[in-house]
């Protein structure tokens, strides 16, 4: 908008979240109702941060006539066991999707589908856990609030160092821009963005350093650790983090500082004073970390 792009928001509520050059109201589960807003609006590029249904992603193909359809994906890669993951990764997927799909798996079969278009321009941004203020997910809060009681926080020891998978919702905004900008040759091409070198271990101890308290934390194998207790993981089958080279290299791509993250998450935190619903357990961790 800044650049003075007609910037127009879609989505089901009669209302943006957010400022826009305008707003159009659609269930972009309705193809009839899609190909309208599409026609209606005519967009040089859509940038869709809402689908993970590959039919919703072939629906769109039929009636975009754009130069360019901006697809916000996920960590869509295989079991890496600690290697970070790079773009080439992920392979398309083979077969049929199946009926009933996940988050994950119906990102992973809607990159799928897009694979399988000719001569339709996609490109994919790939984030991994994103955080910021209102996360609607509360995972970011789970950490503020086990260092802010002061008590042991559980992290797993296999992985409580390695490189998280973690974005500032920020610079996902600022990847989406940079993948909008027509100016650059991404056609056919996915991209990771997220923190880079930002580990659990770093994440905590930014957020004591914020709170200007110590930072206790409890080291204990990942499977014995209550899912709810660690939201990020990082899980020893997943990879340790995303290589960022080509979304530096393409786009202009470069990640903020965890600090500058974490000064607006945790003024969103005092006022809001949010709770993740797996701290209603915090008794159970404390114990946890009393026996081991």
């Amino acid at each position: 908008m800044r650049r003075g792009v007609e910037t127009i928001a879609a989505g089901r509520k009669d209302r943006p979240y957010g400022t826009f050059t305008s707003y159009v109201a659609f269930d972009r589960t309705d193809e009839g109702q899609l190909a309208e807003a599409l026609k209606q609006t005519e967009p040089d590029v859509l940038l869709d941060l809402a689908c993970y249904q590959p039919h919703e992603v072939t629906a769109v193909a039929r009636h975009f006539k754009g130069e360019r359809y901006v697809f916000v994906s996920t960590g869509v890669y295989p079991d890496l066991h600690g290697k970070p993951a790079r773009e080439e990764d992920f392979v398309p997927l083979s077969g049929e999707p199946p009926e009933a799909l996940d988050y994950r798996e119906g990102k992973r079969w809607c990159e799928t589908a897009l694979a399988r278009l000719a001569d339709f321009p996609w490109t994919a941004i790939r984030p991994p856990a994103v955080f910021g203020p209102a996360d609607h997910t509360l995972r970011i809060a789970a950490y503020i609030q086990r260092v802010a009681d002061g008590g042991p926080l559980l992290v797993p020891r296999e992985t409580y160092e390695w490189q998280a998978g973690l974005a500032w919702v920020k610079d996902v905004g600022f990847a989406c821009a940079l993948a909008c900008d027509l100016r650059k040759d991404a056609a056919g091409r996915a991209y990771n963005v997220a923190f880079e070198g930002v580990s659990v271990k770093d994440l905590v101890e930014g957020i004591a350093r914020a709170l200007g308290v110590p930072a206790h934390v409890h080291q204990m194998p990942f499977a014995d650790i209550p899912e709810e207790a660690r939201p990020y993981g990082p899980d020893p089958r997943r990879s340790a983090g995303y290589v960022l080279d080509r979304a530096r290299h393409e786009l202009g791509f470069e990640p903020s500082a965890l600090e500058d993250a974490l000064a607006e998450t945790l003024a969103w935190y005092r006022v809001a004073h949010p709770s993740h619903p797996g701290y209603a357990n915090r008794a159970q961790e404390l114990a946890l970390a009393g026996s081991n």
